[in-house]
């Protein structure tokens, strides 16, 4: 059995949004899985729609993501180049070697014959040949007028009967002839179409498995026909289903075919977005969903992928995104957030961060939620003033209940955090407050707020020095 060899083929016209790098996830996830390699080839021969810088954008993205390619434009292999551009030479040789052989045939109809054509109804729906008749000339008197220099294009005749071929995700599928039409592979002004130039680059390639969207399904009857005529073993095609939003209607921006680098500013982790972008589609046969970046690559495989459509859940990928951020240690924690850490709020090293982050991160669902996060801890004067207020106003029972609290803790030798909770709630019986009577009052001298973090973290977190401060300023 020949090494597993998966593509993704980016073309540079824009930035990478959650759609593309679903498809790149699951070929990057099933190459590793075999042990075999995942190239980055670009498609890249639409010149007009061709962004500057699109590409440097669209591989930093997949390398933020985790997704190291084997082989690409930036990392040269055996099949290189991984341009399309770069291949044209190759793309009209083969076509030249099927025309030779009889297997494609000139087409001298203009854009502007074509347009005609399907006004007059005569070139609506495909059918079997070229729509202005051309696959009924002949060759040498078309060879003739090309040397003249008329132009023509190169179609590929389509047989009028059914094609079939397998998917791995579908099974069984199949196109009548009829319904795909002779097709063009060269243009006239020598350029390769798509389904042409992704089918010699797959052979000359190697690859083994071409997985991709839904959306080019309708492209695999032609593609396997140019495998047939190239005498070429035909990959093992995969077409995972769709991803609809919550009306399940394509994918809109706002519901997530933004770019990743949306992602990226927003702080999810890079581990989060791949394992949630691998449940759209696949299952590991379990009701497990938080799995590892070794977990993925180990187990997922096309025969647990369904044919269903799925549907994109931007609250789901924010809980994904939490669940992940709690598998890390706080040091590995600490390093994520720091790119996020506003320095000139929260100018926190060392012990005092790390105390901090311990205090807030399950409250994190991203890491650009830092900030606000930090904020419980450590809000400005207005709003420590504004609890201060609010404590006082609920009279001498309250501001008792916090001097109690200051008492306690003021007397202890340890600042842990386990420590400082039940000396909360020891100081708590002292004053004959519990629930919501004891933290609230507490809690408002501290944070300025009712509600926050463990109230143990959030000590441990301020230290004694600035815990004593707060509450003393309350009572």
């Amino acid at each position: 059995m020949p090494m597993v060899r998966t593509r993704f083929a980016p073309s540079p016209t824009g930035q990478l949004h959650l759609g593309n790098l679903r498809i790149a996830v699951f070929n990057h996830l099933f190459a590793r899985h075999h042990g075999g390699a995942f190239v980055i080839r670009v498609e890249d021969t639409d010149r007009d729609r061709n962004v500057p810088g699109s590409l440097e954008a669209i591989l930093e993205d997949l390398a933020w993501a985790g997704l190291h390619w084997d082989e690409g434009p930036d990392r040269e292999g055996p099949f290189g180049p991984y341009r399309q551009s770069e291949r044209a030479d190759r793309h009209r040789a083969v076509a030249m070697g099927l025309l030779a052989g009889g297997r494609a045939y000139r087409c001298f109809c203009s854009d502007e014959r074509l347009a005609t054509l399907r006004e007059e109804g005569e070139g609506g729906a495909p059918g079997v040949g070229c729509p202005g008749g051309c696959q009924v000339g002949d060759a040498a008197e078309a060879e003739r007028r090309v040397l003249a220099g008329e132009a023509a294009a190169i179609r590929f005749p389509v047989p009028d009967a059914r094609i079939e071929f397998h998917d791995a995700v579908r099974g069984s599928v199949s196109f009548h002839g009829g319904d795909v039409g002779d097709f063009v592979i060269l243009r006239a002004d020598g350029r390769p179409t798509y389904n042409f130039a992704v089918v010699v680059d797959d052979i000359d390639m190697e690859i083994t498995h071409v997985i991709r969207g839904a959306g080019h399904l309708s492209n695999t009857p032609k593609q396997v026909l140019l495998f047939d005529a190239l005498a070429a073993p035909r990959p093992v095609f995969a077409h995972l289903p769709m991803v609809l939003g919550a009306d399940r209607k394509k994918l809109s921006k706002r519901e997530g075919a933004s770019g990743i680098g949306e992602l990226r500013a927003e702080g999810y982790p890079p581990d989060a977005v791949v394992n949630y972008l691998s449940l759209l589609g696949w299952s590991p046969g379990d009701d497990r969903e938080v799995l590892t970046r070794e977990e993925l690559e180990s187990e997922l495989t096309l025969d647990r992928v369904g044919a269903s459509d799925a549907v994109f859940d931007p609250e789901k990928l924010r809980w994904m995104s939490a669940q992940h951020l709690a598998l890390l240690s706080l040091q590995e924690l600490v390093q994520a957030l720091e790119p996020f850490l506003d320095r000139a709020r929260f100018p926190m090293e060392g012990e005092e961060l790390l105390r901090s982050v311990e205090a807030i991160r399950t409250r994190l669902h991203t890491l650009g939620e830092v900030n606000d996060t930090l904020a419980i801890l450590h809000p400005g004067p207005a709003v420590l003033e504004s609890g201060v207020r609010e404590v006082r106003e609920e009279g001498a029972e309250a501001r008792r209940i916090v001097g109690g609290v200051r008492a306690a803790l003021a007397a202890l030798s340890s600042w842990e955090a386990d420590v400082l909770g039940q000396a909360v709630r020891d100081a708590g019986k002292e004053v004959g407050a519990r629930g919501p009577s004891l933290f609230h009052p507490v809690r408002l001298a501290l944070c300025g707020t009712r509600s926050g973090p463990d109230l143990g973290l959030v000590l441990a977190a301020l230290g004694r020095e600035t815990t004593l401060e707060r509450l003393q300023a309350a009572e």
